[in-house]
């Protein structure tokens, strides 16, 4: 089986910056623990299953994006199935309106 290659874009680094940030006002030790448990379960999973997540329909963009949950986190992302290539776009809380950051960005 061919695993697919995952790559993170700045958005979705910069979304893992402030998931730390946020969980080491509470918990400085558990914030890189829990960053990194997330980026590995990301990274198994859309390696070996890029297609698992379900295309988000609500928004209005003119490719396929997919969503991929980890806790109280949704990763938005988009496959590259000629190339074997996921890239993660965006990570973020899910109680966060993503209409408005997508479009913030």
């Amino acid at each position: 089986m061919n695993h697919y290659k995952i790559a993170f874009s700045e958005n979705a680094v910069n979304g893992l910056l402030e998931i730390s940030d946020y969980i080491a006002l509470d918990n400085p030790v558990r914030a890189g623990s829990f960053v990194k448990e997330l980026t590995t379960s990301l990274r198994k999973t859309l390696s070996l299953f890029p297609y698992s997540g379900k295309v988000v329909k609500e928004l209005d963009l003119s490719e396929e994006i997919r969503i991929w949950s980890y806790g109280h986190y949704n990763s938005y992302y988009r496959v590259l199935d000629d190339k074997k290539f996921v890239e993660v776009l965006f990570i973020f809380n899910a109680s966060r309106d993503v209409d408005s950051l997508i479009t913030s960005l």
